[in-house]
């Protein structure tokens, strides 16, 4: 849609609000960022606008300025518990659990059945592996649909699907309830159908969830990205372009599909004293979607970088190894696991020569189930909410790998989840050598790291490793049958050359 601009003055600004609403609700959150950074502008003291464009921004991961926004809404209005729900939303996103307790709690003050407050409650308190405390918290609250899905993920956690699948049962047509409420309700009865082994239950109940808001995959866009990468990142280009001789081994690019274990292979560095990690940075790829107007190329990257010389890319990678740093001020190693760099490996082997690459990877139908299975914020990750397209998906990524490895624009290991499982240590001893680290014990317990983890495999990398999800597509049988016949030959394939 064209974004809402000043000179249309005749939308009245409760319509602004409304658009900006349904704009987050659909995954399009820079064009509600526009909406309201114009409406707040002009109304500095429209607080619902000023809330609203910190929940924009924390959609975006821009924490430093969504976090300020939210106070001040606060400020404005201290007997909104909305405001204060989302500040506590936003500081659990951002890793900050006990702080978003406090706020969730100051909300449930002013309203004590407030369902959103008491959802996001329960939510830091299963984050925090208070499972305990999460149902506690949960049970707190009405019967309602918000209130729902956490409840039933907080009776799974504690061992008892059965009871969250027949509490999620009451609330299936709860077709009033916002989209990504229904989304998390269907979702949620295919983790508990799963666990209580009913899988064609569990099928039917995803593929609902899916099918509600699921957005549009773009393949042929997908597809055309790629041929111009590899266009210009070809053997024959690949010399001449430009580089920087930054002498830095910094940076770790951990990259690869959703749900490869990239998380664990993070957090396995980030437990060595000399090692840290970043989280998924969004700063390589936004770099990349704005180097063709930094260095006034006429051409749009990745073409753009013929147009470039080493010293522009070198200011660039300054930027970029800058915020790197933030997250830690003395580790040699920092890990950015945004695994969409995946698409920007090249441009890390112009950056950053020495740096390396770390590509994490799992059998394609466990991690195509997992991808099935899990609710994506919404907007992202079209692909995951069908089964052929999930194995498109693949093919896809293994094409630009292939590229890559061939291309070794920078070092590339490749680290299967199935090997970490079978044999960590022997796992973790070639990771931390490949990245030219000495060999720890700390690696060996990674959950006992206390860093904070923000994505969704938090639960996974709080406890030893466990082998029940290798092989876990095996007890769906059939019903997995589009992703297996998208993948053909490639199951084959990483078996053949499995652990």
């Amino acid at each position: 849609m064209t974004p809402w601009c000043g000179a249309d003055v005749a939308k009245p600004d409760d319509g602004i609000r409304q658009e900006a609403g349904r704009l987050l609700a659909t995954g399009h959150a820079e064009e509600a960022e526009r909406l309201l950074r114009d409406l707040v502008a002009r109304r500095r003291n429209d607080f619902d606008a000023i809330a609203m464009l910190g929940q924009a921004l924390a959609r975006r991961r821009a924490f430093d300025e969504a976090l300020p926004l939210i106070q001040r809404a606060i400020s404005g209005d201290r007997k909104r518990p909305d405001f204060l729900a989302l500040a506590g939303e936003t500081l659990s996103v951002c890793g900050k659990l006990e702080e978003a307790l406090a706020r969730f709690e100051e909300a449930l003050r002013l309203r004590g059945d407030y369902d959103a407050a008491i959802a996001g409650r329960t939510d830091a308190l299963l984050r925090l592996g208070r499972h305990a405390d999460a149902l506690a918290s949960a049970r707190q609250g009405p019967d309602t649909a918000v209130l729902a899905g956490i409840h039933a993920r907080a009776l799974r956690r504690s061992g008892d699907a059965s009871a969250a699948r027949a509490l999620l049962q009451r609330h299936l047509e709860a077709s009033d309830a916002p989209v990504e409420i229904q989304r998390t309700i269907w979702f949620e009865l295919g983790h508990a159908c799963d666990a209580l082994q009913d899988y064609a239950a569990a099928a039917e109940a995803i593929v609902r969830a899916n099918a509600l808001s699921a957005p549009e995959a773009r393949e042929d866009a997908a597809d055309a990205h790629i041929d111009a990468l590899l266009e210009t990142f070809s053997q024959e280009i690949w010399p001449m372009l430009p580089r920087t001789e930054l002498d830095t081994q910094l940076p770790i690019f951990v990259i690869g599909l959703p749900r490869c274990g990239s998380t664990l292979v993070e957090q396995i560095i980030a437990s060595h004293p000399h090692g840290a990690g970043a989280g998924e940075l969004e700063d390589l790829p936004h770099l990349a979607a704005g180097l063709s107007q930094r260095v006034g190329a006429k051409l749009p990257f990745p073409a753009c970088l013929q147009e470039t010389n080493e010293h522009q890319l070198e200011a660039v990678a300054r930027d970029y190894l800058k915020t790197l740093r933030r997250a830690d001020r003395s580790a040699t190693r920092i890990v950015d696991k945004q695994l969409g760099n995946l698409m920007f490996a090249g441009l890390a082997g112009l950056l950053t020569p020495k740096a390396c690459i770390i590509h994490c990877t799992r059998h394609p139908m466990d991690l195509g189930l997992s991808c099935w299975t899990q609710k994506f914020p919404p907007g992202t990750n079209g692909w995951a909410a069908d089964q052929a397209s999930i194995g498109r998906s693949w093919l896809r990524a293994q094409r630009l790998i292939d590229h890559w490895t061939l291309l070794q624009p920078l070092p590339m290991l490749e680290v299967r989840y199935e090997a970490l499982v079978e044999n960590l240590e022997g796992e973790v001893r070639r990771i931390l050598e490949f990245v030219g680290l000495p060999f720890d014990e700390a690696c060996l317990r990674f959950w006992e790291t206390k860093r904070t983890v923000l994505t969704l495999s938090q639960d996974q990398v709080r406890k030893p490793l466990y082998a029940s999800a290798v092989g876990r597509h095996e007890a769906w049988g059939s019903l997995l049958d589009p992703m297996r016949q998208a993948l053909g030959e490639a199951i084959a394939t990483y078996e053949r050359t499995g652990v």
